[in-house]
């Protein structure tokens, strides 16, 4: 496996991150503004998404598994949430 190959597989790992991520920050913020800058929370909540697609696979052992798209939800979810209680 090549450097190419290696990047792709990681970005295809983290791409549901980053995209749950952004609609979730999206979402969180219609109707609302201030807090943070919407890319600084975009990427703390992929990060935290991130995080959680790996604890999946460690825990599950496999990539892609139901449960570990759930976890990815609820994060990101969950993150957004009490970001815009910090927000009021």
């Amino acid at each position: 496996m090549g450097v190419v190959d290696l990047l792709l597989h990681g970005l295809a790992f983290v791409l549901p991150a980053l995209g749950v991520a952004l609609c979730t920050t999206l979402a969180g913020r219609m109707g609302r503004g201030g807090g943070m800058r919407w890319w600084s929370e975009w990427l703390l909540t992929s990060l935290a998404g991130s995080l959680a697609l790996l604890g999946a696979l460690w825990a599950m052992g496999r990539d892609g598994s139901i449960a570990g798209y759930a976890a990815l939800v609820a994060c990101c979810g969950t993150l957004s949430w009490l970001l815009s209680l910090r927000r009021r």
